[in-house]
């Protein structure tokens, strides 16, 4: 405390207040307005040490606002398009009369894209990297990058799982196209064997003739 630094600078030691009342005392003899003249040094010195401390408070609220705005506006950066707003503030007043921010939040949309698992996953790691964007991100800014974290492990699933599927379909429907070209050679092959027949059948005719 201020109070305790001050009253140790004035009293340091119990010997020296002994010599300094010795002192005081031999002075008073000689001078009586010296007791009158030390009362308007304290006040100063007070006055001088409650300034100093006000300086002190000023600059640790200006430190706090420039912190907490930057946090907000690495957060605000970050999110772009999923934001909504800008950041908001809480703010107390300094001794100079001043509105310093002492905490900030920006608020964003979290929910998935309805039906686009694609576009689910880009809005999730759109959301982690505005969470963490901060050079120290909150215990809230964490909470938020693990719940988005969640929601693209859900909608890589869903990506990885309808991939297999369309594989599927499509290893089935190749199936059914090499199955449909055989068949069409098969015929093909068939009716060049009957014209062929049907040839030598003829000229056989025409030979007996």
């Amino acid at each position: 405390m201020i109070t305790a630094t001050s009253n140790q600078a004035f009293f340091p030691s119990q010997p020296r207040r002994e010599v300094s009342q010795a002192v005081r005392n031999q002075d008073k003899q000689t001078d009586p307005l010296n007791d009158t003249q030390k009362i308007p040094q304290d006040d100063s010195t007070a006055s001088q040490q409650k300034k100093l401390e006000q300086q002190n408070q000023i600059q640790k609220l200006r430190n706090t606002d420039r912190e907490v705005r930057s946090h907000e506006q690495a957060h605000l950066a970050a999110a772009g398009g999923i934001s909504q707003g800008g950041a908001t503030f809480k703010f107390i007043l300094g001794p100079d009369g001043q509105r310093y921010a002492v905490s900030g939040e920006v608020q964003i949309d979290t929910s998935s894209v309805a039906g686009d698992s694609e576009a689910t996953l880009q809005k999730a790691q759109q959301i982690q990297q505005a969470a963490l964007a901060p050079s120290e991100p909150s215990a809230q800014d964490r909470s938020v990058a693990m719940a988005a974290a969640a929601m693209a492990a859900v909608a890589r699933a869903e990506i990885m799982s309808r991939g297999v599927n369309e594989n599927k379909a499509t290893s089935n429907d190749q199936k059914d196209t090499n199955f449909q070209r055989v068949t069409s050679k098969i015929n093909d092959t068939y009716t060049a064997i009957s014209e062929i027949n049907t040839e030598r059948a003829a000229s056989l005719i025409d030979l007996l003739a």
